[in-house]
């Protein structure tokens, strides 16, 4: 029983008629019903109390009255190993309701027990971390799920890292193990990029180090540079809008180091973006529809064509590429988000850097 897993919440303050908070179920005496609930919000201990104070205070959204519960925290364990084990069974528990888990942890390394539980639910998995550095050390979360012997990652992305914090040895092991990366500046200069990434993914962890200081001193990291807020807000929406994202984790937040809950604040507008792109997703996948544009370029030197598709519903790419070695083999053609930008390059005669990195990927 789910119930058996949390303490009841006990919040000192309340929410308005037209507020988020009143429009969720709380676990605060009764276990909510969770028979037609979309989300479920988790903390991993009172800390997050303080998030939740400033998401009730923020609007509704249209179509999440009665779809949205907050459990409440997981009660607490004698060590991490065990908190995580806990974690783990209840992220397994709500995937197989067909029930989307927002967790607010502690750091980025428990997001491995978010990985673990959907990792039942499907044969293979995407992952995208946001995150000031690669999280790839020995004990890492990305060394662990990669050294995972029944792992299931189909890819793995890092979003927002910061050149001055990866080492030659990182850079070089995401590159071995295929990981792909997108450093600060290059999404800075097109946030949009991250929706691409974000797209396929189903599990996105967002570590709020990865957040400027000055929108975000209530963490760890003192840093000058990072996400603006604004940015955080977007890339966590782009989240929410994935068809196939299946769990949403946001760690990294410090009560003691927040005097006045700015990053409180900014960690519900986090939450809040998410569960708008949750409630805006598009469902216009090619698998899910035929209702595209369809645009095919050929290349003069030994790369396979590459098909285009451009949904007729919202305007957004995909291409469609053939397996070198087997282009007739419609079970290994590979369907990946892309750019209009990415099509403008193809058509001019040239080779999408992101074409390459998928044919990488095929071998």
């Amino acid at each position: 029983m789910l119930e058996h897993y949390f303490n009841k919440l006990q919040l000192d303050f309340t929410s308005g008629e037209s507020e988020f908070g009143s429009a969720i179920s709380s676990y605060k005496s009764n276990f909510p019903n969770l028979e037609k609930v979309k989300i479920a919000l988790i903390g991993q201990s009172e800390n997050s109390n303080t998030i939740r104070k400033h998401l009730y205070k923020l609007g509704n959204i249209s179509l999440m009255k009665n779809t949205i519960v907050d459990l409440g925290n997981i009660k607490n364990h004698e060590n991490e190993q065990d908190f995580q084990s806990a974690l783990y069974l209840v992220i397994e528990e709500l995937i197989n309701l067909n029930i989307v888990p927002i967790f607010i942890g502690k750091d980025m390394n428990q997001g491995f027990a978010l990985y673990r539980g959907i990792k039942q639910a499907r044969n293979q998995i995407q992952l995208t971390c946001i995150s000031s550095k690669i999280p790839i050390a020995e004990n890492q979360l990305l060394s662990r799920i990669t050294e995972d012997e029944a792992q299931k990652i189909n890819a793995i992305h890092v979003l927002a890292y910061q050149s001055h914090y990866a080492t030659p040895e990182k850079l070089d092991l995401s590159k071995n193990k295929k990981i792909n990366l997108l450093r600060l500046g290059q999404l800075k200069s097109n946030i949009e990029e991250s929706e691409l990434y974000l797209r396929d993914s189903n599990l996105a962890l967002f570590d709020i180090n990865a957040i400027q200081y000055a929108d975000a001193p209530g963490k760890e990291t003192v840093n000058p540079s990072g996400l603006t807020s604004e940015e955080a807000c977007q890339i966590s929406k782009y989240a929410g809008m994935s068809d196939d994202n299946q769990c949403f984790g946001l760690f990294g937040y410090l009560p003691q180091l927040d005097n006045n809950e700015l990053t409180a604040a900014l960690c519900s507008q986090l939450i809040w973006y998410f569960i708008n792109g949750f409630y805006s997703r598009m469902n216009d996948k090619p698998e899910n529809h035929q209702d595209f544009m369809k645009y095919r370029c050929d290349f003069s030197d030994h790369y396979t064509p590459i098909l285009f598709l451009k949904s007729k519903l919202t305007s957004r790419w995909w291409m469609k590429i053939e397996h070198p070695a087997e282009p007739n083999n419609s079970d290994l053609t590979l369907t990946i988000p892309c750019s209009y930008e990415d099509y403008l390059i193809a058509a001019n005669g040239e080779t999408p850097e992101r074409y390459l990195n998928a044919l990488q990927a095929l071998k």
